[in-house]
């Protein structure tokens, strides 16, 4: 799905609470169209006609002229933002809103200059729709953690609940905008896209020698998940059909009515099946979970979130089926028949860790930090959290320098991740310890834990066992 400027006319003021309505909205948001507009205009300007020439085959490289269609009005849209926004022009490396704040400043008035200043640092990102009213949608960015609020009433109107957003957003005051095309991805395809961008940001990490963050990176590899999605998406097509199916076989059962019924009767038999099939769901074995039941798996904190992600693909195909006027059923059932929080955006289920000493917690914490600078995913430093506390609780380990316990962890989640190209002897430059300290706690670890590849307590791969039995079902 994709919006564009004609699409998203007509908005509606957000309401700070029933009774206090926020009145600059309307004109906030006339002043980011018409910035917005003016943006692009400035683009067209013969003295960056050479700039854009390179830009589009870079863009629209031999690889992605495989994939993406320039002709294609979301594909051109999506390079003339990032051209606009990201795209460095030669000789002096400004990108072109910088060129336009300085030519232009003066002439524009101190509410657009505001608005032109806070999207000097906005970026395309993957976002996880995890809440939609009337009036926009809450959402998550996926590389950096951040919760936000886009306005716009056409994307509310038409994205559906997990679905992944691959967009770039402005701020609009408090809240933000869509700013040209973004292009609606099914949950399904998450796992793949943030582990190919992860591939690609250690690279583009170690190319710098270090250094840079997410935003960093997005601004400047950014555009590159375009090709990445399209590609899944292209390629992904018959197994996300598959993958539907599966969700909802039994013992080679379908939900499909038999023939030759009424359209009551058919409505009454698909009704009775979801309601058997949903019942019999939470201790039911899965094949993604190694043949366990959900049940099972939510005994952990890590199987927990590994279940919530299988409902809101579940509950994703579900408001389709809504969206259709199919029938469908409530996957809020399934959370409370597990005991799982509810989904709705501000719900952040966060282990509760005593921690035997303050060092393990201080151990914990600049982990965090380490691994979300590494550009580790929020579950799989989650993860790595949970991994450290459960060999705090065994082993009780003695901390006399926290960077040995920080860069070994890195390293086994380095092991379970499969992140090629981590090695001891590149930690222990980045952590200023030795390599044999490294390779002491690692081993310590992992024979403490009973580690394994793939191991489900504390990785977000999935493992090949698990893909099989996909396979042979």
């Amino acid at each position: 799905m994709t919006t564009t400027k004609e699409q998203r006319q007509a908005r509606a003021p957000v309401a700070g609470s029933p009774r206090v309505y926020d009145f600059l909205r309307p004109k906030l948001e006339r002043v980011a169209q018409d910035l917005h507009d003016s943006l692009v205009d400035f683009a067209e300007d013969e003295r960056f006609a050479a700039d854009l020439d390179r830009a589009f085959h870079i863009f629209f490289s031999e690889e992605a002229a495989e994939i993406l269609d320039p002709e294609e009005e979301a594909a051109f849209i999506s390079f003339i933002e990032w051209f606009v926004y990201d795209y460095r022009l030669a000789p002096q490396g400004e990108r072109l809103i910088e060129v336009f704040q300085r030519e232009e400043a003066a002439y524009l008035g101190e509410l657009e200059r505001q608005v032109l200043a806070a999207w000097q640092d906005t970026n395309i990102s993957l976002f996880e729709v995890n809440r939609i009213d009337e009036e926009g949608v809450w959402a998550e960015d996926l590389f950096t953690g951040e919760r936000i609020r886009i306005a716009d009433q056409n994307m509310a109107a038409g994205v559906t609940l997990w679905s992944l957003l691959l967009c770039r957003v402005l701020p609009v005051g408090e809240t933000y905008q869509p700013s040209g095309a973004a292009l609606e991805v099914p949950p399904m395809f998450k796992r793949d896209i943030l582990r190919q961008a992860q591939a690609d940001f250690r690279r583009w990490q170690r190319q710098r020698r270090g250094g840079g963050g997410w935003r960093a990176y997005l601004r400047e590899r950014g555009y590159s998940l375009n090709i990445t999605v399209a590609r899944l998406f292209v390629t992904g097509q018959e197994e996300l059909s598959r993958e539907e199916e599966l969700l909802w076989r039994d013992e080679g059962k379908s939900p499909r009515a038999p023939l030759g019924l009424s359209p009551e009767l058919k409505e009454k038999l698909l009704r009775q099946y979801y309601e058997e099939y949903f019942r019999q769901w939470p201790d039911t074995p899965h094949p993604s979970l190694r043949g366990s039941t959900p049940r099972q798996y939510c005994q952990s904190p890590a199987g927990r979130r590994r279940v919530r992600e299988m409902l809101k693909e579940l509950e994703f195909i579900e408001e389709r089926k809504k969206q259709a006027g199919e029938i469908h059923y409530d996957i809020s059932r399934l959370r409370q028949a597990l005991n799982l929080p509810p989904e709705d955006g501000a719900c952040v289920e966060r282990p509760s860790i005593k921690w035997s000493h303050p060092v393990y917690s201080n151990v914990a914490e600049e982990l965090r930090r380490r691994l979300a600078e590494a550009g580790y995913l929020k579950p799989q430093v989650e993860n790595a959290v949970q991994l450290w506390a459960d060999y705090c609780r065994t082993a009780r380990p003695e901390v006399k320098k926290r960077e040995t316990w920080l860069a070994a962890l890195e390293y086994t989640m380095a092991r379970l991740e499969f992140m090629s190209g981590v090695t001891q002897k590149e930690l222990s430059r980045k952590y200023r310890v030795a390599a044999t300290s490294i390779s002491s706690n690692f081993r310590s670890i992992w024979q403490t834990l009973k580690l394994e590849n793939f191991d489900q307590r504390y990785t977000t791969q999935e493992d090949p066992y698990s893909k099989l039995l996909r396979f042979l079902r």
